[in-house]
C-alpha cells in the first residue's frame, strides 16, 4: 500500500500537472528536450541550482542508497566487483594510508575522508578541469 504524500509532495505533483497541461495546450514541449534541468526546474517551480544539486547527489548515488558504508560492506562490494582481493584488515590499512578515517554515526561507525584530503581532491579536480579546458580551447583554434 502506498504511503500518503506530504503537503510538499502534493504541491510538486500539482506543479507537474499544471506544467504538462501547458505543454499539451501548446502542442509540444515548452522548453527544448535537451534542457533537462531547466525543464525540471520550470515544471516543479524550483530554482535550477536546487535541481543541479539534487542531480549531482543522484549521480553520486547519495540519495538512493541510504546506506552506511562500513568496512565489511565496502570490502564485500570491492570483492564482488573484483577490484580488491585482500582481506578486511588490508583494506583498513590501505584506507588509512589514503587519508580516510572512521567516524561514529549513531551507534555505528562510518567511513569518511579527512578534511585535508577533501581539500586536496577539490584542488586536484580544479586543476584537472582547467587542463581539460585549456586542451579543448587549444584544439579549437
Amino acid at each position: 500500500m502506498p504511503k500518503p504524500l506530504s503537503r510538499a509532495s502534493k504541491e510538486l505533483v500539482a506543479s507537474l500537472i499544471r506544467y504538462f497541461e501547458k505543454e499539451k495546450d501548446a502542442g509540444g514541449p515548452l522548453l527544448p528536450l535537451t534542457a533537462v534541468r531547466e525543464r525540471i526546474a520550470t515544471a516543479l517551480n524550483l530554482n535550477i541550482s536546487t535541481v543541479s544539486t539534487i542531480s549531482k547527489a543522484v549521480k553520486n548515488n547519495e540519495v538512493l542508497s541510504k546506506q552506511n558504508i562500513t568496512l565489511k560492506t565496502l570490502h564485500q562490494k570491492l570483492k564482488d566487483r573484483m577490484l580488491f582481493s585482500g582481506c578486511q584488515s588490508s583494506l583498513h590499512t590501505l584506507l588509512k594510508e589514503l587519508g580516510f578515517k572512521w567516524q561514529k554515526d549513531n551507534p555505528r561507525r562510518g567511513l569518511m575522508e579527512l578534511p585535508d584530503i577533501v581539500l586536496r581532491e577539490r584542488q586536484h579536480r580544479e586543476i584537472m578541469m582547467s587542463d581539460k579546458r585549456y586542451d579543448v580551447q587549444r584544439l579549437i583554434r
